[in-house]
């Protein structure tokens, strides 16, 4: 009888032992810092969605762990092993323990980084759309807090020049960034390009920002294949306001018509009676007829000088353009141009 009571004891010992053991493992492990990096900082960047079951033997793939056994064992023992990490960007810190590493990976997995790619676009609306697709956003309450004047006015702009406020780039961002923080984010970005240098640059020629940005998207929608260009069309309208000629400049028409894929402009598209119609009225337009890639606002403020007053695209397919500093010699070109055009059954 004791022996059998003996034989009992032991193997209740050992089903406790063994019943035990995981978590007096992880007692032991759960505070010990076994991120392998020589960095303060890590990026984790996750290509797809990630189950936290596979979280440890990721971590091991990429040489940031020697071994997912405690990391697997924590995940086991708070219930997260079908919680999802979705895929993006991760900054985990390598003074963090096996357990803060788990538990920020928790807290973050709703709440990590993207590159949020801002496209130069032709109108706010297209950007609202290709912004709420990236993070999941209203596009429809996005563009509406565009809209909103006094939204537009905290920063500095109005209804015609707050797009100027978008710099084309590519941005880490969290991915529940909330619409009103997304434009927040996107006034800082404005901030810093527009550094003390742009500014001296854009002061010197007298004008604003805004107004600058307002050229380079006539400079852009002027030019939007060959980028080397700019610089020249952008002394060409410089050379034009300097005069106080009109820009005359055809993609303010095509805006103003709300038609940018017309090819040929005739005399009764520049009838149309708008502010952004440069056949029309002298000076700039009221605001950007597009959202600028900041590439163009730099060969704006370091146009090219010469004195080119004409341009007319080149009758090939080339996609650049013949400059003149006399009329005669513009309408040369200009017959040319329509000449090639009618050949090739452009309208």
């Amino acid at each position: 009888m004791k022996k059998l009571i003996y034989i009992l004891a032991i193997s209740f010992l050992v089903f406790v032992v063994y019943l035990i053991f995981p978590f007096f493992n992880i007692f032991i492990n759960r505070e010990k810092k076994e991120i392998l990096s020589d960095t303060n900082k890590v990026i984790l960047k996750i290509q797809e969605d990630l189950s936290f079951s596979e979280i440890g033997d990721f971590l091991v793939g990429k040489d940031l762990l020697l071994s997912s056994k405690t990391i697997n064992q924590l995940i086991d023992f708070k219930n997260y092993e079908n919680k999802i990490l979705k895929k993006g960007k991760y900054i985990i810190q390598t003074k963090w323990s096996n357990n803060k590493l788990v538990n920020q990976l928790f807290l973050m997995r709703n709440q990590h980084v993207i590159d949020l790619y801002i496209p130069s676009v032709r109108s706010l609306q297209i950007l609202c759309g290709r912004l709420s697709s990236q993070l999941e956003l209203d596009s429809a309450k996005l563009l509406q807090l565009f809209q909103d004047e006094n939204i537009q006015e905290k920063f500095g702009f109005n209804s015609y020049t707050f797009s100027s406020m978008v710099i084309p780039n590519t941005y880490e961002v969290f991915t529940n960034i909330s619409e009103n923080k997304l434009i927040e984010f996107i006034a800082s970005k404005y901030k810093i390009f527009w550094n003390t240098e742009r500014m001296d640059k854009a002061n010197k020629l007298g004008y604003s920002q805004s107004e600058i940005t307002i050229l380079a998207s006539i400079v852009q929608m002027e030019q939007q294949i060959k980028f080397d260009e700019h610089p020249k069309i952008a002394g060409l309208y410089i050379n034009r306001l300097k005069t106080n000629m009109k820009l005359q400049a055809d993609p303010t028409v095509k805006f103003a018509l709300k038609m940018p894929n017309l090819r040929r402009l005739y005399y009764k598209h520049l009838e149309v009676d708008s502010p952004y119609n440069t056949y029309k009225y002298k000076g700039l337009p009221p605001g950007p007829i597009c959202i600028v890639d900041p590439r163009v606002i730099d060969a704006v403020l370091n146009y090219s000088k010469h004195d080119y007053i004409f341009m007319c695209a080149k009758p090939s397919y080339s996609g650049y353009h013949n400059f003149s500093s006399t009329n005669k010699e513009h309408e040369k070109y200009k017959k040319m141009y329509t000449t090639w055009l009618s050949q090739e059954k452009i309208n």
